[in-house]
């Protein structure tokens, strides 16, 4: 591979010297971005030798690297305030002189009301009657404009437009004269233009994600880039072309091809009306003799009976004979025989399938937000770092008959982010629609990061610490903490999958493109070691060999086309918890991607229907066990909670000097079934040690009679 790679570059460089200008900056994805030990990108290096590099002396304002949010790429994320990178000594690169611009990426703050995203700019405002320099910006109606000084003003010229949300790419050239053509990823054709103004150029240096030199950086939305390269000329006709056909093909999922869909309805794909039609809006007519799409129930083999209507011309509408089930997933699935009136046939790159979820048959009110004081300030190794925690929870009222069910999630994100004083908690991405549909709590924890000094054992620290919290707060907050499910995404994956198997109130766990393994087939993002995992040893913090003698059940999704963590890691997972005797599925999606299982994705409601019925099979299970026991009022224990290592006493009026005792977990297994002597004052005393922290069902049995309660160690 390391050879391939080599080959592709040397190609790669020998090409450039065919081209009618210099190149004088190349940021590639995965190549060169260099985050330093709290997680900030400060350097993206220029894969041009002699030219400079993209930098940040502060590490506050320094960028993020992640994985795979553009698939198969590594991008860098201006997500903080302030946030850019500066490509020293470039001022004299763009100003009213020739040169041209190649730029891919997004803007992550979609919903920013009117801002413009700042994409590159030398732009600089010393004061309002001295604006110079230019800036390529996005505006949140989806406007690519190059914005460029006057004096006392500047002047806005609309390039193209492309899509609000998602990834982008584009190229402008300009010549000293003002002649300029410019292309995006929506179309092939080449858009040409004049600017009769002059430019007043800027001695500032070029930045990313930055608006303006006024004082303080001033950052609009932010964004995301996935690669950049600048030439210090114009190119020529047929270089500029060649570069739109690298782009289309390298990102041709980006490409809005001729003939495609343009909308399916309902917009809200999680909550089907089970009397809904399906509506299909394409860019096109349809021919009425082509193959119109197919839909399917709950992933069924046999297509859903009823009708397609086609009216208007480019608008196909699905009918079904009977109502749609409670909570089932239809998917519509686009044929590729569907074709235009002009013979055209549907363009599938962005996928053939689209999913919805029917809505439930009883939905709960809800909240979601995060609590205004952090979980727990922890003093190593910052000292005053607080843990946050976001909960999405069902509301407390008059209607509330039963505790809530808690699913704890742990982020990803490549243990990057956070910062000295705080850690960062995200919502889960299926939180609101387990709060809404399931009566389910959901708590977004938070953990040390690279930006707060953390570690793997750190992390798991903080995680543990989340449960606990749970645990100390479940009466405040309605939660059953005998019903607990972990997840995690990714880099969470391990955390939450450890702590999962420390205690005896989790009912599941679920993964979504997870490693469990740093030992083996660890893939680039799990060797290395430099968040310490090992620390003690790769072995301790792999999943794969840290199972509990009972491991909760679990299921794992992955994308088979995952390359920065393989998909062998959950099914190997899996397997490892059967063989142990637990219940394990690992579910691979062909084709996906790292970041397949977030809202937007196509397999989004996939990927959450299967989350659903696993917890909602766990729930079932569950309810068939002893779980319902309540406290009895002949029997004592204390103290209850009981700190683990601790002796649990129990006191009551036994009758008599030999008690059977059992303990169960919340599935109602025997862990312990012992005869035991009563000692003075009908005192039992019962060791903790051997047990893992949860809740347990304590059963005590005197001539006959028998007596149960509830008891947690802690």
């Amino acid at each position: 591979m390391k050879i391939l790679n080599t080959l592709i570059i040397v190609i790669i460089l020998s090409s450039l010297t065919g081209f009618s200008q210099t190149q004088v900056v190349l940021l590639e994805n995965a190549k060169g971005i260099v985050p330093d030990n709290l997680g900030s990108v400060t350097l993206w290096e220029n894969q041009i030798d002699g030219y400079p590099d993209a930098t940040q002396s502060d590490t506050n304002l320094g960028a993020e690297q992640s994985h795979e949010t553009y698939p198969g790429k590594t991008t860098v994320r201006f997500n903080k305030d302030g946030s850019f990178l500066k490509i020293e000594g470039s001022g004299g690169y763009v100003s009213d002189k020739a040169y041209s611009i190649f730029y891919v990426g997004s803007v992550l703050d979609q919903n920013s009301g009117d801002k413009e995203a700042s994409l590159v700019s030398n732009y600089s405002i010393p004061t309002w009657s001295t604006v110079t320099g230019i800036r390529l910006i996005r505006t949140s109606d989806g406007r690519v404009c190059l914005d460029y000084s006057k004096t006392g003003n500047y002047r806005r010229l609309t390039l193209g437009t492309v899509p609000i949300d998602g990834f982008f790419f584009f190229g402008f050239k300009i010549d000293a004269n003002g002649n300029y053509k410019y292309f995006d990823n929506t179309s092939p054709i080449i858009t040409v233009g004049k600017i009769n103004d002059t430019m007043i150029p800027s001695n500032e240096d070029l930045r990313f994600n930055l608006f303006a030199i006024k004082g303080d950086a001033k950052t609009y939305s932010h964004t995301e880039m996935v690669e950049f390269s600048l030439y210090d000329g114009t190119l020529n006709d047929v270089d500029f072309q060649n570069e739109y056909n690298r782009l289309a093909t390298d990102y041709n999922d980006l490409v809005v091809p001729e003939f495609s869909v343009r909308e399916v309805s309902p917009e809200d794909k999680t909550g089907l009306p089970a009397d809904s039609p399906i509506v299909i809006t394409f860019d096109q007519s349809i021919d009425e003799n082509s193959d119109y799409p197919k839909i399917y129930v709950n992933k069924s083999d046999t297509e859903a009976s009823g009708n397609w209507v086609l009216s208007p011309s480019n608008i196909l509408t699905f009918t079904p004979t009977e109502n749609w089930p409670a909570n089932g997933l239809v998917s519509v699935q686009i044929q590729e025989g569907l074709k235009s009136t002009n013979d055209l046939s549907i363009a599938l790159a962005k996928g053939d399938t689209y999913n919805f979820i029917v809505e439930a048959e009883k939905t709960f009110e809800y909240v979601s937000y995060q609590l205004d004081e952090p979980i727990a300030t922890v003093d190593f190794p910052i000292v005053g770092h607080k843990l946050p925690l976001r909960l999405t929870t069902p509301v407390i009222n008059e209607n509330t008959t039963k505790k809530f069910p808690v699913h704890i999630w742990v982020h990803g994100g490549g243990w990057a982010g956070g910062s000295p004083e705080a850690s960062d908690a995200s919502y889960s991405p299926q939180g609101e629609y387990l709060a809404e549909n399931l009566g389910v709590a959901s708590l977004g924890v938070s953990y040390r990061c690279s930006g707060s000094s953390g570690t793997f054992s750190l992390a798991l620290d903080d995680v543990d610490t989340a449960y606990q919290w749970a645990l100390e707060n479940a009466e405040q907050y309605n939660f059953d903490m005998t019903r607990v499910f972990f997840s995690g995404g990714s880099a969470g994956t391990p955390l939450a999958a450890l702590i999962a198997q420390r205690y005896e109130g989790v009912l599941g766990y679920i993964g979504f493109n997870g490693i469990y393994d740093f030992v083996n087939d660890a893939g680039d993002f799990g060797v290395g070691n430099w968040y310490k995992q090992n620390v003690p040893s790769e072995t301790a913090n792999s999943p794969i060999f840290q199972l509990s003698n009972t491991p909760p059940a679990a299921i794992m999704m992955h994308g088979d086309a995952d390359t920065t963590i393989s998909h062998t890691q959950s099914t190997l997972f899996a397997d490892a918890i059967k063989a142990k005797g637990g219940d394990a599925e690992a579910v691979i999606y062909p084709g996906e991607v790292h970041a397949f299982f977030n809202p937007g994705k196509p397999a989004y409601e996939d990927v959450l229907i299967e989350m659903v019925n696993f917890i909602n099979r766990k729930l079932s299970e569950q309810s068939l066990s002893v779980i319902d026991i309540n406290s009895s009022d002949k029997i004592k224990a204390y103290p209850n909670p009981v700190k683990k290592g601790d002796n649990l006493q129990l006191k009551s009026n036994f009758n008599s000097e030999k008690v059977d005792v059992q303990i169960m977990n919340q599935l109602g297994q025997i862990i312990l079934s012992k005869r035991v002597y009563t000692i003075e004052d009908n005192i039992i005393s019962i060791e903790t040690k051997a047990f893992k922290s949860g809740i347990y069902i304590l059963k005590i049995s005197v001539n006959q009679t028998s007596n149960s309660l509830k008891f947690i160690i802690k």
